[in-house]
């Protein structure tokens, strides 16, 4: 009897000891060799690239997306952040649709790397379900980002707000003079409410869901603003229809129904007119 107990009891080791094994193979300790921009690099330990989840950096190069105002700073932050670290670990989850994986990365003093980024305002949150797990932290640090007015909040209080037509007619990249990729206020009357897309005659200001219900404390309800005149912050893009569209950047405070001036409670996005 006492033998088949043993047994039991180093069965019973072995088998927690696998499910360790299999929990630390989520997380490896490596060192980078190339920062590819403020959200993805390569490390020695892993063929392909890793995309930092959770956020979403702005493009160093145009192609699915236009390239980004504050690409550049978000690239040469996380770049002296690994310069500084050394080594890093990385917590896998997995792969995405372009085979690049999928890592919260920390940095030699157990910085969350991910989340520093977006608190100096160089990238935003990029939550889906499945890779949520540090979503509270990263919406803690977008929200210090905006109150210390860092990285695309520096141009919060100061940035002069455009009219959407203007903006339509000039819609090449913002280094060569033009709109494409710059974070702006921009001015517009609504004249449509689509779920979560509120529309004019030349912009199309836009909420992802998953931004939704990561900020909104209430009702995500725009009717509200149906045929007023409203100004919003956020980066431009282009929609398939030709028209502006601004992705906004953080419409929390103002989706939970309550309605503020800019600059009176962090990341007021909506502005009655």
């Amino acid at each position: 009897m006492k033998r088949k107990w043993s047994l039991i009891a180093v069965c019973a080791f072995l088998f927690g000891l696998f499910l360790l094994q299999g929990c630390d193979r989520s997380k490896i300790v490596t060192t980078v060799t190339t920062v590819i921009d403020g959200d993805s690099l390569t490390v020695r330990a892993l063929d392909g690239t890793v995309r930092l989840i959770g956020i979403d950096a702005p493009e160093i190069r145009p192609g699915s997306k236009p390239e980004g105002q504050f690409a550049e700073e978000s690239r040469d932050f996380l770049e002296q952040m690994i310069l500084d670290s050394g080594k890093v670990t990385l917590e896998l989850h997995g792969k995405d649709t372009y085979g690049r994986h999928l890592a919260y990365v920390f940095d030699s003093n157990g910085t969350f790397v991910n989340g520093e980024i977006v608190r100096q305002g160089l990238a935003r949150p990029l939550t889906y379900e499945e890779t949520s797990h540090y979503s509270s932290e990263i919406r803690d640090a977008y929200r210090e980002a905006f109150s210390t007015r860092r990285g695309i909040f520096s141009l919060y209080d100061d940035t002069q707000v455009y009219e959407a037509s203007f903006v339509r007619r000039n819609l090449n990249s913002y280094k060569s003079g033009g709109f494409m990729g710059k974070i702006i206020w921009i001015e517009f009357i609504v004249t449509d409410i689509n779920g979560l897309s509120i529309i004019g005659k030349d912009v199309v200001a836009r909420v992802r869901s998953e931004d939704a219900s990561l900020f909104a404390q209430g009702s995500t309800d725009f009717q509200r603003f149906y045929r007023k005149r409203i100004r919003v912050y956020g980066e431009v893009w282009q929609d398939s229809s030709g028209k502006v569209l601004i992705l906004l950047r953080d419409p929390g405070i103002e989706i939970t129904g309550t309605f503020q001036f800019a600059g009176a409670s962090p990341l007021a996005v909506f502005i009655a007119a």
